[in-house]
């Protein structure tokens, strides 16, 4: 009898430990790791392709381009079946997919602003497809705002599970406590034993769910013991790489340009932030290049969109090739760049401007059968002419205008005039 009294509080806590485990801590990872795997991660997927609508519909609405249209159709169909992938996901949960239905409405206004765009045969006024081509922009916002919110509501869940399994750890840590003074020394110090094992790996996963939750993308949870946490650890970590992937996807696209490979506005406008900063703290000076191809509309004209978008990528090419390491180019137009020059006095951003100015007259672009001469008006300014980065740019351009005034293919720097 008193081996029966001895083994039934550990046999009655071993089955509540494992059902409190099972339900309590195991279960709501497994949600998590569900909700990554069919929920966070398309939420991910799905934003980045809305964003990747808009350089081919950008790109029709400027130039024409008729690869253009079929590539925007092809990431068209790819987000209708994300929404559906997801709409499907998410039937268990009213809030969050009406939410989703909402992002589906403001994607469907978006589409067909785009393809009122691309499917124009003959063009019209520049102003009506402007009008048009804010509103797509407006609309594809729209969507992403909403796709966020989407996103928060899962983050909310899977941070209420992380909840729940602490403390329903806690709960089968009494359960444990209790059956191990009750029985024989040798099971407490057993139920101790596998108290900590556990204790330490549920400790791992709550850690590294919280700082997931905090914004580390790097770590990873490494668990041996028990073998039901170790299968939740792995496809967390697996989840957590892939939306790191997404999100550092979703980064280059936010900052990068999509024909040159160069940094975009948004990529200049936090570069000169640190320029800035830099100023601010060390008074170290800095210099602006403002670059525009010279007669690039003939260029197009003549030779056609697909020869222009070829100039792009080889000035780009040649551009990125002739300045310092620590020098930065960006395409912030068309056929307008801009550089940053840190540390550069005004001498030196004159040397490096005309540095790029000869590698591209001597650098003649190859198309087809052809070799097509292009040059570059430079325009320099110095941090120490301006403060503000509107002022510099206003400078560079001003000095710009100055050296396409006076013949193209030249280096002004402002002041001189």
């Amino acid at each position: 009898m008193g081996m029966v009294i001895a083994i039934v509080p550990l046999f009655v806590s071993a089955v509540g430990g494992f059902f409190l485990l099972n339900r309590g801590v195991i279960a709501p990872f497994d949600d998590v790791a569900m909700r990554q795997r069919e929920q966070r991660v398309p939420i991910q997927h799905l934003r980045l392709l809305v964003w990747e609508t808009l350089p081919p519909v950008d790109e029709f609405a400027e130039k024409q381009n008729h690869v253009a249209p079929p590539a925007y159709r092809a990431v068209r169909e790819k987000i209708e079946a994300e929404f559906a992938r997801l709409e499907e996901a998410l039937r268990a949960e009213p809030a969050t997919l009406a939410l989703l239905e909402r992002a589906q409405a403001d994607w469907t206004q978006a589409d067909r602003h785009a393809t009122d765009i691309i499917s124009v045969v003959t063009p019209v006024s520049q102003d009506q497809t402007a009008v048009t081509l804010q509103r797509f922009h407006g609309q594809v916002e729209a969507v992403n705002d909403k796709l966020t919110g989407v996103y928060d509501r899962i983050s909310q869940k899977i941070s209420d599970d992380h909840d729940a399994a602490l403390r329903s750890y806690e709960r089968s840590i009494w359960v444990a406590g209790i059956a191990g003074a009750v029985s024989l020394l040798a099971m407490a110090v057993g139920v101790l034993i596998v108290g900590r094992i556990l204790s330490a790996s549920v400790d791992r996963l709550v850690n590294g769910a919280v700082r997931f939750a905090e914004g580390d993308r790097q770590h990873r949870i490494e668990i041996s013991l028990p073998p039901e946490l170790h299968r939740v650890a792995e496809e967390f970590n697996d989840m957590i790489g892939r939306i790191h992937e997404s999100e550092e996807a979703l980064s280059r696209l936010a900052h990068n340009d999509m024909l040159t490979g160069l940094g975009n506005r948004r990529a200049f406008d936090d570069a000169f932030r640190e320029v800035q900063d830099r100023k601010r703290r060390y008074g170290e000076q800095a210099a602006l290049l403002a670059i525009d191809i010279d007669h690039f509309k003939r260029i197009n004209d003549r030779h056609g969109h697909a020869a222009g978008d070829e100039v792009l990528r080889s000035i780009s090419s040649l551009m990125s090739r002739n300045v310092r390491p620590m020098d930065k180019v960006f395409r912030i137009g068309g056929e307008e760049f801009v550089a940053i020059l840190p540390g550069a006095s005004s001498g030196q951003a004159r040397e490096i401007a005309n540095r790029l100015r000869e590698a591209i007259a001597a650098t003649p672009v190859p198309i087809d059968e052809n070799a097509i001469a292009v040059s570059v008006s430079i325009g320099v300014a110095t941090t120490t002419q301006a403060r503000e980065q509107g002022e510099l740019m206003e400078l560079a351009d001003r000095a710009l205008y100055e050296a396409k005034s006076t013949g193209r293919n030249c280096v002004v720097l402002s002041g001189e005039g």
